[in-house]
């Protein structure tokens, strides 16, 4: 968002705030219409937000840039799993949304998903990372697999991990070294996926390789699993 932009949107914050102080101390006034045009420049504003954030397609001049892009993360991001492998550390790190960054350390869930979140990063894939959001148990069903009715004390039939695929495309950067906050690495990136930074969610088990390099084998897609959910009630992964 442009310099412009953001103080318009810290004005109309302001607007609206004293316009409510002023309603408050004076309910008879006609304050409607001045709210109602308050609502509706915010409202363009976040069009415009939207509108003008910069596709994925357009973050690189040329094929070669991305995939310098992609080759640079990949070193990062690979050599910090197998030195936490190798040192038997935790895998933890803070997944950051480039464009509500600011909010950070405070809880963002506003317009949906967390602006930021703790995770594991547990590996890489062609194209990204791979980030193990929970564990959680899916029940046997005759299109494969649901989650499980836990309110009914129903007992699952496999623990699985639920993964999160973020292509390098997605990461605008990454400090290793964390903040007084959290002192895991954080990862920052465009939330590309409906709002979301995950080109593919899916379910897997984790299998050892050898003690130091574990594998994950899919069990199921996730819209798989949500499309065999029943449309009556509520059936939770947990």
């Amino acid at each position: 968002m442009s310099r412009a932009a953001k103080i318009l949107e810290v004005a109309l914050i302001l607007a609206t705030i004293a316009l409510a102080i002023i309603w408050y101390r004076d309910p008879s006034g006609n304050w409607e219409p001045l709210l109602a045009l308050v609502a509706a420049v915010a409202a363009a504003m976040e069009v415009y937000r939207r509108v003008s954030r910069q596709p994925r397609g357009a973050r690189f001049a040329s094929n070669s840039d991305r995939l310098k892009h992609r080759e640079r993360f990949r070193q990062i991001l690979q050599g910090e799993i197998y030195d936490r492998r190798a040192k038997e550390l935790r895998q933890d790190v803070i997944v950051r949304d480039v464009d509500r960054s600011d909010t950070y350390p405070d809880s963002d869930d506003s317009k949906g998903i967390s602006s930021w979140f703790r995770v594991g990063l547990i590996d890489t894939y062609d194209k990204g990372i791979r980030l193990g959001l929970r564990y959680g148990g899916l029940k046997e069903c005759e299109g494969g697999y649901r989650f499980v009715d836990f309110v009914n004390e129903e007992e699952s039939d496999r623990t699985v991990l639920l993964i999160g695929d973020v292509p390098y495309d997605s990461i605008a950067e990454v400090n290793l070294d964390g903040d007084e906050f959290y002192n895991f690495p954080h990862i920052y990136c465009h939330f590309d996926f409906g709002g979301e930074p995950y080109e593919r969610l899916w379910f897997a088990e984790r299998k050892e390789l050898t003690e130091t390099h574990p594998y994950f084998e899919k069990v199921a897609e996730y819209d798989e699993v949500t499309r065999n959910n029943p449309t009556d009630g509520k059936l939770y992964f947990c």
